[in-house]
């Protein structure tokens, strides 16, 4: 091995970002374990909603944040209307996250926004924006990697790693995910009420 890959101390990570972020991400970590996370499930999404928005997240009118759902980064956060973070979802915001209305995020899912680059052995931070639009889902324990674009309508699979963009009105499933079918909805057949 080269001298130059022995020298861990100078290939140490470096944080990049400024004490004032650091300080912001420190407040809301402290608002989340005594103001957000103590909340019932069942009641208070409108505090739960405020406290977001004190912080910067855009969180439209509706929408349900379960208690133990992580947001890293509620600045880089954008909800449309009547969508909901599941109990344990993961939303690691070091980029944008931006779920659009009417969407789901089920339990334990991870929206990873944020990575490493990986050509470099001080590992630098890289983001990258998420995008999930209206009417889609994201069942259970699912993974999204940074710079994914999930279609209006789409409806992923439980345990899937979704690492390419996702095409609308489609069932999506798998690792890594992709699509298997459309999803075609009974109110469009007509079936519906």
């Amino acid at each position: 091995m080269s001298d130059s890959l022995s020298d861990f101390g100078a290939l140490r990570y470096r944080n990049g970002f400024s004490p004032s972020q650091k300080l912001r991400r420190l407040a809301w970590e402290t608002v989340w374990l005594l103001a957000f996370r103590p909340t019932p499930r069942w009641a208070l999404h409108g505090w739960r909603r405020f406290l977001l928005r004190a912080f910067g997240a855009r969180i439209g009118a509706g929408c349900r944040i379960a208690p133990s759902c992580r947001v890293w980064a509620p600045w880089n956060l954008v909800m449309g209307e009547l969508s909901a973070l599941g109990d344990g979802v993961d939303c690691y915001s070091m980029g944008r996250i931006t779920i659009g209305s009417k969407v789901a995020v089920s339990q334990r899912s991870f929206l990873c926004a944020g990575s490493h680059d990986i050509r470099s052995l001080s590992r630098p931070l890289t983001t990258g924006p998420i995008v999930i639009e209206d009417h889609a889902w994201v069942a259970a324990e699912s993974f999204v990697h940074p710079n994914v674009h999930i279609g209006e309508g789409a409806v992923i699979g439980a345990r899937s790693v979704v690492t390419q963009d996702m095409p609308a009105w489609s069932v999506c499933v798998g690792h890594p995910c992709h699509k298997i079918k459309d999803r075609v909805l009974a109110e469009r057949r007509g079936e519906g009420p």
